[in-house]
Protein backbone atom coordinates (compact mmCIF):
# COMPACT_ATOMS: atom_id res chain seq x y z
CA UNK A 1 0.00 0.00 0.00
CA UNK A 2 1.49 3.50 -0.81
CA UNK A 3 1.43 6.00 1.80
CA UNK A 4 -1.03 8.56 -0.61
CA UNK A 5 -3.93 5.56 -0.07
CA UNK A 6 -2.74 5.69 3.58
CA UNK A 7 -2.89 8.94 4.10
CA UNK A 8 -5.06 10.32 1.57
CA UNK A 9 -7.92 11.56 4.04
CA UNK A 10 -5.06 13.25 6.18
CA UNK A 11 -3.20 14.51 2.84
CA UNK A 12 -6.82 16.37 2.13
CA UNK A 13 -6.69 18.81 5.30
CA UNK A 14 -3.03 19.60 4.58
CA UNK A 15 -3.54 23.28 3.85
CA UNK A 16 -0.70 25.46 2.12
CA UNK A 17 -1.83 28.96 0.54
CA UNK A 18 -1.30 29.11 -3.17
CA UNK A 19 -0.63 25.26 -3.64
CA UNK A 20 -0.86 25.73 -7.12
CA UNK A 21 2.32 27.52 -6.98
CA UNK A 22 3.83 23.96 -7.45
CA UNK A 23 1.86 23.49 -11.17
CA UNK A 24 4.40 22.28 -13.41
CA UNK A 25 7.12 22.17 -11.06
CA UNK A 26 10.29 20.24 -10.82
CA UNK A 27 11.17 19.44 -7.17
CA UNK A 28 14.69 17.32 -5.95
CA UNK A 29 13.77 15.28 -2.53
CA UNK A 30 17.11 13.69 -0.66
CA UNK A 31 16.15 11.27 1.47
CA UNK A 32 13.04 10.06 -0.09
CA UNK A 33 12.59 6.69 1.60
CA UNK A 34 12.73 8.31 5.43
CA UNK A 35 9.64 9.48 7.21
CA UNK A 36 9.44 12.93 6.05
CA UNK A 37 10.70 12.70 2.70
CA UNK A 38 8.64 9.65 1.53
CA UNK A 39 5.83 11.98 2.40
CA UNK A 40 7.02 14.26 0.64
CA UNK A 41 6.71 12.23 -2.56
CA UNK A 42 3.30 10.71 -1.68
CA UNK A 43 1.96 14.08 -0.91
CA UNK A 44 3.18 15.41 -4.32
CA UNK A 45 1.83 12.81 -6.24
CA UNK A 46 -1.58 12.92 -4.37
CA UNK A 47 -1.78 16.65 -5.98
CA UNK A 48 -0.73 15.44 -9.01
CA UNK A 49 -3.36 12.52 -9.17
CA UNK A 50 -5.94 14.61 -7.45
CA UNK A 51 -5.04 17.86 -9.12
CA UNK A 52 -3.45 17.27 -12.40
CA UNK A 53 -0.50 19.79 -11.00
CA UNK A 54 2.05 17.51 -13.68
CA UNK A 55 5.08 18.18 -10.52
CA UNK A 56 8.25 16.66 -11.80
CA UNK A 57 9.77 14.64 -8.77
CA UNK A 58 13.26 13.60 -8.77
CA UNK A 59 13.40 11.03 -5.25
CA UNK A 60 17.25 10.80 -4.19
CA UNK A 61 17.72 7.86 -1.27
CA UNK A 62 21.19 6.09 0.04
CA UNK A 63 18.79 2.66 -1.32
CA UNK A 64 16.68 1.11 -3.15
CA UNK A 65 12.67 3.22 -2.63
CA UNK A 66 11.14 1.69 0.00
CA UNK A 67 7.70 -0.12 -0.96
CA UNK A 68 5.44 2.55 -0.22
CA UNK A 69 6.52 5.03 -2.81
CA UNK A 70 4.35 5.35 -5.90
CA UNK A 71 5.55 4.14 -9.27
CA UNK A 72 4.31 6.94 -11.53
CA UNK A 73 6.09 8.71 -14.96
CA UNK A 74 6.38 11.84 -13.34
CA UNK A 75 8.77 10.27 -10.87
CA UNK A 76 12.36 9.40 -11.05
CA UNK A 77 14.28 7.30 -8.17
CA UNK A 78 17.67 8.00 -7.64
CA UNK A 79 19.91 5.56 -5.13
CA UNK A 80 23.11 6.31 -4.26
CA UNK A 81 25.34 7.65 -1.27
CA UNK A 82 24.67 11.34 -1.51
CA UNK A 83 28.16 12.19 -0.37
CA UNK A 84 29.77 10.58 -3.38
CA UNK A 85 27.40 11.66 -5.57
CA UNK A 86 27.21 14.51 -8.33
CA UNK A 87 24.47 15.90 -9.92
CA UNK A 88 23.52 18.48 -12.74
CA UNK A 89 19.86 18.90 -13.46
CA UNK A 90 17.32 21.21 -13.40
CA UNK A 91 14.66 21.68 -10.51
CA UNK A 92 13.05 24.29 -9.35
CA UNK A 93 12.78 23.25 -5.81
CA UNK A 94 14.96 21.66 -3.07
CA UNK A 95 13.99 19.85 -0.28
CA UNK A 96 16.63 18.26 1.79
CA UNK A 97 15.58 15.63 3.88
CA UNK A 98 18.69 13.15 4.05
CA UNK A 99 20.16 12.84 7.10
CA UNK A 100 20.59 10.38 9.33
CA UNK A 101 18.34 11.19 12.37
CA UNK A 102 18.26 8.12 14.70
CA UNK A 103 20.95 8.14 17.35
CA UNK A 104 22.70 4.80 17.17
CA UNK A 105 22.52 5.23 12.80
CA UNK A 106 23.76 8.72 14.19
CA UNK A 107 26.90 7.04 15.65
CA UNK A 108 27.67 4.64 13.13
CA UNK A 109 27.94 6.89 10.56
CA UNK A 110 29.83 10.10 12.48
CA UNK A 111 31.37 11.37 9.11
CA UNK A 112 28.97 10.61 7.18
CA UNK A 113 25.94 12.70 8.93
CA UNK A 114 28.47 15.36 9.34
CA UNK A 115 29.03 15.66 5.61
CA UNK A 116 25.42 15.30 4.80
CA UNK A 117 24.71 18.72 6.16
CA UNK A 118 27.94 20.31 5.38
CA UNK A 119 29.65 19.27 2.17
CA UNK A 120 26.74 17.88 0.65
CA UNK A 121 24.95 20.44 1.53
CA UNK A 122 27.26 23.17 -0.29
CA UNK A 123 27.24 20.63 -3.69
CA UNK A 124 23.61 20.87 -3.42
CA UNK A 125 22.96 24.46 -2.54
CA UNK A 126 25.34 25.11 -5.81
CA UNK A 127 23.31 23.06 -7.68
CA UNK A 128 20.29 25.31 -6.72
CA UNK A 129 21.77 28.46 -6.94
CA UNK A 130 22.35 27.59 -10.65
CA UNK A 131 18.74 26.42 -11.44
CA UNK A 132 17.99 29.66 -9.33
CA UNK A 133 15.91 27.02 -7.14
CA UNK A 134 14.28 27.58 -3.98
CA UNK A 135 15.24 25.41 -0.92
CA UNK A 136 13.78 24.00 2.48
CA UNK A 137 16.60 22.86 4.54
CA UNK A 138 15.04 20.34 7.14
CA UNK A 139 16.95 21.16 10.07
CA UNK A 140 16.35 19.72 14.33
CA UNK A 141 14.90 20.55 17.78
CA UNK A 142 18.20 18.98 18.78
CA UNK A 143 20.18 22.23 17.62
CA UNK A 144 19.01 23.61 21.04
CA UNK A 145 20.70 21.41 22.92
CA UNK A 146 19.61 21.37 26.80
CA UNK A 147 17.85 24.57 27.46
CA UNK A 148 16.28 26.36 30.68
CA UNK A 149 14.76 28.51 28.29
CA UNK A 150 11.13 26.60 27.94
CA UNK A 151 9.19 26.43 25.09
CA UNK A 152 12.34 27.45 23.43
CA UNK A 153 11.92 30.13 20.78
CA UNK A 154 13.92 30.88 17.22
CA UNK A 155 15.96 33.56 18.73
CA UNK A 156 17.56 31.00 21.38
CA UNK A 157 21.46 30.38 20.22
CA UNK A 158 21.77 27.02 22.34
CA UNK A 159 23.91 24.88 24.69
CA UNK A 160 26.13 21.59 23.52
CA UNK A 161 28.84 20.00 24.84
CA UNK A 162 30.63 19.49 21.46
CA UNK A 163 32.99 16.85 22.32
CA UNK A 164 29.72 15.03 23.68
CA UNK A 165 28.63 12.15 21.08
CA UNK A 166 24.83 13.13 21.33
CA UNK A 167 25.69 16.22 19.81
CA UNK A 168 27.36 15.15 16.30
CA UNK A 169 23.61 15.30 15.09
CA UNK A 170 23.13 18.56 16.43
CA UNK A 171 26.37 20.05 15.65
CA UNK A 172 26.23 19.24 12.07
CA UNK A 173 22.93 20.58 11.72
CA UNK A 174 23.42 24.06 13.43
CA UNK A 175 26.62 23.95 11.13
CA UNK A 176 24.03 23.32 7.86
CA UNK A 177 22.37 26.33 9.46
CA UNK A 178 25.30 28.73 8.75
CA UNK A 179 26.33 27.17 5.55
CA UNK A 180 22.50 28.20 4.19
CA UNK A 181 22.94 31.67 5.78
CA UNK A 182 26.24 32.17 4.10
CA UNK A 183 24.62 31.28 0.77
CA UNK A 184 21.66 33.96 1.31
CA UNK A 185 23.80 36.90 1.97
CA UNK A 186 26.68 35.70 -0.65
CA UNK A 187 23.75 34.69 -3.53
CA UNK A 188 20.51 35.85 -2.49
CA UNK A 189 19.18 33.06 -2.53
CA UNK A 190 15.51 32.07 -1.33
CA UNK A 191 16.55 29.56 1.50
CA UNK A 192 14.21 28.54 4.45
CA UNK A 193 14.87 26.32 7.54
CA UNK A 194 12.71 24.09 9.06
CA UNK A 195 13.87 23.45 12.72
CA UNK A 196 11.60 20.05 13.30
CA UNK A 197 10.46 18.61 16.71
CA UNK A 198 9.69 14.43 16.57
CA UNK A 199 7.50 13.92 13.19
CA UNK A 200 5.77 10.25 13.66
CA UNK A 201 3.52 8.30 11.75
CA UNK A 202 3.10 6.07 8.74
CA UNK A 203 6.27 6.40 6.55
CA UNK A 204 8.29 5.20 9.26
CA UNK A 205 10.21 1.87 8.53
CA UNK A 206 9.73 -1.10 10.49
CA UNK A 207 13.47 -0.84 11.99
CA UNK A 208 13.29 2.20 12.96
CA UNK A 209 14.45 2.32 16.43
CA UNK A 210 13.14 5.39 18.00
CA UNK A 211 11.65 5.17 20.83
CA UNK A 212 8.10 5.29 20.14
CA UNK A 213 8.02 3.07 17.26
CA UNK A 214 10.25 1.15 19.72
CA UNK A 215 7.13 0.82 22.45
CA UNK A 216 4.68 -0.11 19.53
CA UNK A 217 6.72 -3.31 18.75
CA UNK A 218 7.62 -4.16 21.91
CA UNK A 219 3.93 -3.81 22.77
CA UNK A 220 2.84 -5.86 19.49
CA UNK A 221 5.23 -8.89 19.99
CA UNK A 222 5.35 -8.79 23.69
CA UNK A 223 1.98 -7.12 25.32
CA UNK A 224 4.55 -5.21 27.29
CA UNK A 225 6.97 -2.17 26.98
CA UNK A 226 10.14 -2.85 29.62
CA UNK A 227 11.36 1.08 29.74
CA UNK A 228 14.77 1.35 30.08
CA UNK A 229 14.31 4.46 32.56
CA UNK A 230 11.71 5.78 34.32
CA UNK A 231 10.67 8.40 30.95
CA UNK A 232 10.13 11.61 32.82
CA UNK A 233 11.93 13.22 29.82
CA UNK A 234 9.35 15.24 28.05
CA UNK A 235 9.41 15.31 23.80
CA UNK A 236 7.19 17.23 21.20
CA UNK A 237 5.44 15.43 18.90
CA UNK A 238 4.59 16.45 15.19
CA UNK A 239 2.26 13.78 13.89
CA UNK A 240 3.70 13.61 9.95
CA UNK A 241 0.91 15.98 7.88
CA UNK A 242 1.02 18.23 10.03
CA UNK A 243 4.66 18.70 9.43
CA UNK A 244 4.24 18.20 5.74
CA UNK A 245 1.57 21.20 5.63
CA UNK A 246 4.41 23.22 8.16
CA UNK A 247 7.23 22.91 5.97
CA UNK A 248 5.66 23.66 2.49
CA UNK A 249 4.12 26.70 4.19
CA UNK A 250 7.68 28.18 5.20
CA UNK A 251 9.24 27.24 1.78
CA UNK A 252 6.67 28.68 -0.37
CA UNK A 253 5.89 32.04 2.01
CA UNK A 254 7.46 32.00 5.82
CA UNK A 255 8.61 36.23 5.98
CA UNK A 256 11.86 34.99 7.60
CA UNK A 257 14.31 31.82 7.13
CA UNK A 258 14.00 30.24 10.56
CA UNK A 259 10.90 28.49 11.89
CA UNK A 260 10.45 25.71 14.21
CA UNK A 261 8.00 23.42 13.36
CA UNK A 262 6.16 21.00 16.02
CA UNK A 263 3.12 20.30 17.90
CA UNK A 264 0.99 20.82 20.50
CA UNK A 265 3.07 20.77 23.68
CA UNK A 266 1.47 19.13 27.09
CA UNK A 267 3.31 18.82 30.36
CA UNK A 268 2.16 15.25 31.40
CA UNK A 269 1.24 13.78 28.16
CA UNK A 270 4.27 14.52 26.63
CA UNK A 271 6.44 12.80 28.49
CA UNK A 272 8.09 9.72 27.40
CA UNK A 273 6.42 7.64 30.21
CA UNK A 274 2.66 8.65 28.95
CA UNK A 275 3.74 7.75 25.43
CA UNK A 276 4.52 4.45 26.58
CA UNK A 277 1.11 4.61 28.39
CA UNK A 278 -0.86 5.42 25.46
CA UNK A 279 0.40 2.62 23.16
CA UNK A 280 0.03 0.74 26.30
CA UNK A 281 -3.78 1.45 26.30
CA UNK A 282 -4.36 0.95 22.65
CA UNK A 283 -2.90 -2.26 22.60
CA UNK A 284 -3.41 -3.56 26.42
CA UNK A 285 -0.28 -3.93 26.96
CA UNK A 286 1.83 -3.94 30.30
CA UNK A 287 4.09 -0.55 30.93
CA UNK A 288 7.16 -1.60 32.82
CA UNK A 289 8.84 1.39 34.49
CA UNK A 290 12.04 1.25 36.03
CA UNK A 291 12.30 1.88 40.12
CA UNK A 292 15.41 4.39 40.03
CA UNK A 293 16.36 6.24 36.60
CA UNK A 294 19.07 4.88 34.52
CA UNK A 295 22.13 7.14 34.56
CA UNK A 296 23.39 6.86 31.04
CA UNK A 297 20.51 8.48 29.62
CA UNK A 298 21.00 11.76 31.52
CA UNK A 299 22.94 13.23 28.89
CA UNK A 300 20.05 13.50 26.43
CA UNK A 301 17.69 16.82 26.17
CA UNK A 302 15.66 16.32 29.38
CA UNK A 303 12.65 18.70 27.91
CA UNK A 304 12.21 19.43 23.96
CA UNK A 305 9.12 22.13 23.97
CA UNK A 306 9.43 24.08 20.70
CA UNK A 307 7.86 27.66 20.62
CA UNK A 308 5.87 27.32 17.43
CA UNK A 309 3.80 30.78 18.09
CA UNK A 310 5.43 32.60 15.56
CA UNK A 311 4.73 29.79 12.66
CA UNK A 312 0.93 29.83 14.03
CA UNK A 313 0.77 33.68 13.73
CA UNK A 314 2.00 33.80 10.40
CA UNK A 315 -0.03 31.11 9.14
CA UNK A 316 -2.83 30.85 11.58
CA UNK A 317 -2.45 27.29 11.89
CA UNK A 318 -5.23 26.34 14.68
CA UNK A 319 -5.40 22.35 14.15
CA UNK A 320 -2.92 19.90 15.00
CA UNK A 321 -3.93 16.29 14.69
CA UNK A 322 -4.23 14.89 18.51
CA UNK A 323 -0.74 12.64 20.09
CA UNK A 324 -3.69 9.55 20.88
CA UNK A 325 -5.08 9.58 16.86
CA UNK A 326 -1.77 10.11 15.43
CA UNK A 327 -0.18 6.96 17.59
CA UNK A 328 -3.42 5.22 16.60
CA UNK A 329 -2.41 6.02 13.00
CA UNK A 330 1.41 4.86 13.78
CA UNK A 331 0.36 1.55 15.18
CA UNK A 332 -1.92 0.74 12.24
CA UNK A 333 1.24 1.47 10.20
CA UNK A 334 3.31 -0.80 11.48
CA UNK A 335 0.93 -3.27 12.00
CA UNK A 336 0.64 -3.05 8.28
CA UNK A 337 4.35 -3.28 7.75
CA UNK A 338 4.37 -6.26 10.44
CA UNK A 339 1.91 -8.48 8.67
CA UNK A 340 3.58 -7.79 5.02
CA UNK A 341 6.89 -9.27 6.21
Amino acid sequence: MFLYDFLQDYYKKIYVDNIEIFKNKKILITGSNGLIGSNFVNYFYFLNINFNFNIKIIAHSFSKPVDWLPKDNNIMYLHSDLNKESFDFHFDYLIHAATYGQPKKVLDNKIGTVLLNTTTLIKLLNLAHKNSAKVLFLSSSSIYGETSVIPTPENYNGDLNTFNPSSLYAESKRMAETICKAYIDDYNMDIKIARIAIAYGPGVKLNDKRFLNEFIKKALDYQEIAMIDRGEAKRQFNFITDCIEMCLNILLHAKEYIYNVGGIFDENQNKIVSIANIIGDLLNAKVIVPEYENIQNLHAQSIVNLDIQKYINEFKKNSFVSLKDGIELNIKWIKMLKDNI
